[in-house]
Order: structure tokens, then C-alpha cells, then sequence
């Protein structure tokens, strides 16, 4: 069987293939082809490759926004083993936080900002449940995608603490033909919302190539791109800041640096990132 849904099957599977080696992909489901080349990558790192899914409560601020995502387990499965997974681990949420669970997490310092200030909570969320599915799969190799920066790097902390042996990968964003990172939210938005949301790698775009061209002072970068973005009057911008790669600490000239974009479109939140060195 290569559909699990319970953590105690789990284990059983798991004491079976001691000897093997896993890696890791945590998803919430809504798969798409940013997902499958993770789980592709992630074929090629060990001998077996495991792909949860689980729609996380504890990282929803927004009851609303936790009941519209989207959930598709069955399409979920299908694509997850098409794209090279030995294992699909779809628990419930009782079976990964039964009710004497009491290891809540605290975020490190990187979860401070942007997203952790405008989403409190969300990274304590993430990294209980991460810590606990590490408890229960015990990776050897755990794989996530970089668009979603901040939290690689919260994630990353956490695991280098608690799961040292642990390796975190992270992989490069995958785009749409038309540049959007794709994004479980991104289904979502209307058509007219969707197409209003290119301006986002756009706006990226555009402070890339003064970048390239040897501009690097930050508030020169952030204000052209500003500019793109408020092409779009209905694109509320939550953030737009440039800062070192390692800290996130703001910078005032791009080196070694990556750009973070956060906006609301239409209530869909899009977030995005750039990589400036």
C-alpha cells in the first residue's frame, strides 16, 4: 500500500525500511507542477521518497482562509505517485496532534518579519508541524520549495536545533509560462485576477535587470518596483523589502541579498522572491 493514513501504520511501514533512505516532501496537497518537481528531485536524493499531506490548522490565522483551501487527497495521490513517491502519508488531525499533544513550538528570530508580522502565528504553526512530521517520518533528506523563503529559512533553523542530522534542500521556484510562481493559491484568483497578478514577476523583473545593470542601493530597487506594482490599484502591497540572505535583516545595498514580496490580490495572498547577487 502507498497511501497512509494513519501515524501508527506509518511507524510499522517505517520500522520495516530502517536500513533504507528517505526523502521528505511536506505539502498541504493542492499539488501542482512546483510540488512535482520537488518529489521528482527528491527521487533522485534516496532510496525511498515520502510526500505528506496535511492541511496544517495551527498555521491559519484565518478560520476562512483554512476552510477554502483546497483539497483533492485522491488527485493529490495520483500525482504524488506519478511524480516518483514511494509513500503518500495523509494523516488526520487528531493522529498528528492527538489531544495530549504539547509540543508547540517557538519560531526562531527569522520568523519576526514579513510574514511573521503580518500572519502571527503562522510560523509557530509551521514549525510544530514540521517538527512533528520529522518525529514521524525521520528523514534523511527533507526537500521544500524556495518561493516560500522566510519560511525555508525558519524552517531550516528549527531542524538544524532539533533534527540536526536532518538535510534541508531547498529548491529553485517554478513559474508559469506568463512568470507567476505557482502557488496552490494561485487557483483561487478569477481570470481577470490572474491576469492582473503578472504584474508581480514583473515588478521582480524589472528590479532584476537594474540589479544586473549595477544599481544596488535598496530604496532605488524597492521604489522602481513599487512603481510596476502600482499599476494595479487592487494589488495591496504587505511588503516589498530587500535583505540579506542569511538574516533577513534589512539592507541598504543588495549584495548577497533577496528581494520578498508579499500582496493581496482580490483576497488571494501571492508571495514572491528574488534572489539579488
Amino acid at each position: 500500500m502507498t497511501l497512509i493514513h494513519s501515524t501508527s501504520e506509518f511507524s510499522s511501514w517505517r520500522k520495516k525500511i530502517a536500513n533504507q533512505t528517505i526523502a521528505f516532501v511536506p505539502t498541504m496537497g493542492a499539488l501542482h507542477s512546483g510540488h512535482h518537481s520537488l518529489i521528482a528531485h527528491a527521487a533522485q536524493q534516496c532510496d525511498l521518497v515520502v510526500v505528506s499531506i496535511f492541511v496544517n490548522a495551527l498555521q491559519f490565522g484565518d478560520a476562512d482562509d483554512y476552510s477554502k483551501y483546497p483539497r483533492d487527497e485522491h488527485s493529490d495521490y495520483v500525482a504524488s505517485v506519478a511524480a516518483g513517491a514511494n509513500i503518500v502519508f495523509a494523516p488526520q488531525q487528531h493522529d498528528v496532534f492527538p489531544a495530549d499533544f504539547d509540543r508547540y513550538l517557538t519560531p526562531s528570530p527569522l520568523a519576526n518579519n514579513y510574514e511573521g508580522q503580518h500572519r502571527p502565528g503562522h510560523f509557530a504553526g509551521v514549525v510544530t508541524v514540521v517538527n512533528r512530521l520529522f518525529d514521524i517520518v525521520q528523514p534523511d533528506v527533507a526537500i521544500f520549495g524556495a518561493k516560500d523563503y522566510q519560511q525555508v529559512a525558519v524552517i531550516r533553523a528549527m531542524s538544524n536545533e532539533l533534527h540536526p542530522t536532518i538535510r534541508i534542500v531547498s529548491l529553485e521556484t517554478v513559474r508559469d509560462t506568463d512568470g507567476l510562481a505557482l502557488s496552490s493559491r494561485n487557483a483561487r484568483l478569477n481570470t481577470a485576477s490572474r491576469h492582473q497578478a503578472q504584474v508581480i514577476p514583473r515588478a521582480l523583473q524589472v528590479i532584476a535587470n537594474l540589479h544586473a545593470q549595477g544599481e544596488q542601493r535598496s530604496h532605488v530597487l524597492k521604489s522602481e518596483g513599487l512603481k510596476i506594482l502600482g499599476l494595479v490599484p487592487n494589488m495591496h502591497v504587505d511588503y516589498l523589502e530587500i535583505v540579506q540572505q542569511q538574516t533577513l535583516d534589512t539592507v541598504e545595498e543588495a549584495r548577497n541579498a533577496v528581494l520578498l514580496f508579499a500582496g493581496v490580490l482580490d483576497g488571494v495572498r501571492l508571495i514572491d522572491n528574488l534572489l539579488l547577487q
